[in-house]
């Protein structure tokens, strides 16, 4: 096979890659391969199939992706990165450093690598948050009632029966007849004039094995759960989060000292192990079912080893926008003194609490805190805003959305104004907030008594503290 050629396009501009990663901004993608004889690659661990003809072509949206992406090509591995239009890795970098000890997890991103350098501790936080408890029970039933596979050896006996395998025997009396063939005159066996017994046979053995590969998968996991639960505490997160990742590895290691355990273990790769097919026990039973989709989810997540390590310090995340909105959302409690309630942010639709103030966290809004006019209608909404801020002893709300998209002047969107503007005629209030991530001073759009209030949230050098008396200000008891 020829070499292949890989290049991305967007519009009329054009990138070919090569040994090192190439920075593309955030956009729709088209990538054409040449030289290529499959047709299907494997994008981010994911299993593309190509269009077009001699030419292969794989669409990709990545207008909210920050970070690397992965392309295994006919056995070759290529990386680009994208960096958007607005806070670029640097950014999106600071954000998750900022975020160290608050918001401690989030589900759906997709990272690869071979070591804790491009991964980030609030996604294994998440991945263990959402797996650990029921993969170890799940493991535990394993190694409690094990199953087992049938497995037929050979052995040599002094004696014969129906066991005797024929075409064993016969090699093995032909290597050594000295050895293995008695001279009697009412032998079984007739060697020119003369006649042979046998002294050994060679016959079929079985026995039951626990090496299989569905028990191999389960304890693999047991490590893996170990080597995450440890990078999450070398991460300095919230003591909540070190308590549980704590017990989470304890519980592995304990699990992993039992002799089933152990002599699995003996023979387990624990990489390799968890890209085998999937076993018949692992569609039918339940603890089995567990155990294999954990190990699928950890073979897509953490699984594979990257080939370059472009930078050590960016992970591969699938929507930068999710971590610019929990980056709002813990900014914002941290200036309010308010502390995360669950150790997975976005676990529990109440986030932060603190003595005067709740902050919900992109949820559907409490009815006894926020109801819009249409609660009582035909068709009730489900509206369901980034932030939500309640002061207990007055019922006053406010409603912040965060954006991660700003204008060319450096300032919030159009698209951003039209989008809150629908929360004012909802809900009845008279402001509303956009935090995005731009470098303008704090504005108002104001008109008819209706407040739309601009406030720039970033690592280093926003307005948001500054802007906390605005988003008091914007507080109102909801008329419905």
């Amino acid at each position: 096979m020829g070499e292949i050629d890989v290049r991305l396009l967007a519009g009329v501009r054009e990138w070919t890659l090569g040994t090192q990663p190439r920075v593309v901004p955030s956009t729709q993608l088209v990538v054409a391969f040449r030289g290529l004889t499959s047709r299907t690659v494997t994008i981010d661990g994911q299993i593309t199939r190509l269009t077009g003809g001699p030419v292969g072509l794989a669409a990709l949206d990545l207008t909210r992706s920050t970070g690397y992406h992965r392309i295994d090509a006919g056995g070759s591995i290529f990386w680009f990165a994208t960096e958007d239009a607005k806070l670029r890795l640097d950014g999106i970098g600071a954000m998750l450093a900022e975020m160290g000890t608050l918001g401690t997890g989030w589900g759906g991103q997709a990272l690869f690598s071979d070591g804790s350098g491009l991964r980030d501790a609030h996604v294994v936080y998440g991945w263990l948050d959402h797996w650990a408890d029921d993969t170890m029970a799940g493991v535990e039933h394993v190694l409690a009632g094990p199953r087992t596979r049938s497995v037929q050896n050979q052995k040599l006996s002094r004696r014969g029966g129906s066991g005797v395998l024929s075409a064993p025997t016969l090699r093995l009396l032909r290597s050594s007849p000295s050895q293995y063939l008695a001279r009697r005159e009412d032998g079984l066996l007739e060697v020119g004039s003369e006649r042979f017994d046998p002294l050994r046979v060679v016959t079929r053995k079985r026995t039951t094995s626990l090496q299989t590969v569905a028990n191999r998968r389960a304890v693999a996991l047991l490590g893996w759960i170990s080597r995450l639960a440890t990078e999450v505490i070398e991460s300095h997160p919230s003591t909540s989060a070190v308590t549980r990742c704590r017990l989470w590895a304890n519980r592995a290691a304990t699990l992993g000292k039992r002799p089933i355990a152990q002599a699995l273990s003996a023979f387990t790769d624990t990489g390799s192990v968890l890209s085998y097919p999937r076993q018949s026990e692992e569609m039918l039973v339940p603890a089995y079912r567990t155990t294999y989709a954990a190990a699928l989810d950890v073979s897509r997540l953490f699984g594979w080893s990257a080939d370059t390590r472009p930078l050590t310090r960016y992970s591969y995340v699938n929507k930068s926008d999710q971590i610019y909105q929990a980056y709002t959302a813990t900014r914002l409690a941290k200036c309010l003194g308010l502390h995360q309630t669950t150790p997975v942010l976005g676990a529990a639709p109440l986030a932060f609490t603190g003595p005067d103030f709740d902050l919900y966290y992109d949820t559907t809004c409490p009815p006894g805190v926020l109801r819009s006019w249409r609660a009582v209608s035909a068709r009730p909404d489900v509206s369901r805003p980034d932030l939500l801020l309640h002061r207990r002893s007055t019922g006053e709300v406010a409603v912040l959305d965060a954006k991660y998209r700003r204008a060319t002047d450096g300032g919030a969107s159009e698209d951003s104004r039209k989008e809150v503007t629908s929360y004012v005629g909802l809900y009845g209030l008279p402001a509303v907030c956009i935090l995005y991530p731009g470098d303008v001073e704090t504005l108002a759009v104001a008109g008819h008594g209706l407040t739309i209030h601009e406030i720039a949230v970033r690592p280093a050098n926003d307005s948001l503290e500054s802007a906390i008396p605005v988003i008091l200000g914007s507080l109102a008891v909801p008329p419905y």
